[in-house]
C-alpha cells in the first residue's frame, strides 16, 4: 500500500478491531465496516473483514473451549455422585483439577481479546495490520 490511510479509514479499521470487547456484536461491526468500506477504502475494507472473521473464529473456539471445560467438570462430579459419603468433608482431588482447568478457556478469551485490541491499535496507527494465520489466507490483496 503506498499511501498512508486517511483519519477516517484508521477510524473505521481501528473500530472494527476494537470491537472484540462486545463480544458477538463485534462481528457485525466488523461486517459493517467491510461492506460500507468495500468500495471507498481497501484498507478499511480489509481490516473490517480481517476483524469480522477473527471475532467469529475466536467465538467458536472460545465456546467449544467453554462447552468442553463444562463436559470435563461434570465428570468430575461422578465420584461425589457414586460415592457421596466418602467426600462428605472434602471434594476428590479431581474436582478441584476441573474447576482450575477453568482458567484454560479464561485466558483464552483474554489473549484473544487482547490480540484483536493490538489490531485495533495498528489500525489505529495506519498500519496494515494482518492476524496471524487467517491474515495470509483471507487477504489475497
Amino acid at each position: 500500500m503506498n499511501t498512508k490511510p486517511n483519519f477516517d479509514e484508521r477510524m473505521m479499521a481501528a473500530v472494527a478491531h476494537g470491537s472484540i470487547v462486545v463480544n458477538g456484536l463485534g462481528v457485525l461491526v466488523g461486517l459493517v465496516v467491510w461492506l460500507t468500506q468495500r468500495e471507498k477504502s481497501a484498507y478499511a475494507a480489509r481490516q473490517g473483514l480481517q476483524a469480522a472473521v477473527y471475532q467469529l473464529l475466536g467465538m467458536i473456539v472460545i465456546v467449544a473451549l467453554w462447552v468442553v471445560w463444562g463436559i470435563f467438570y461434570a465428570i468430575t462430579f461422578i465420584p461425589i455422585v457414586q460415592n457421596a459419603e466418602q467426600y462428605n468433608d472434602a471434594p476428590p482431588p479431581l474436582f478441584w483439577i476441573g474447576l482450575g482447568s477453568m482458567l484454560i478457556p479464561f485466558a483464552v478469551m483474554i489473549v484473544w481479546g487482547l490480540y484483536g485490541l493490538w489490531g485495533a491499535l495498528a489500525a489505529w496507527r495506519g498500519k496494515d495490520f494482518r492476524y496471524a494465520i487467517i491474515g495470509q489466507y483471507l487477504l489475497t490483496k
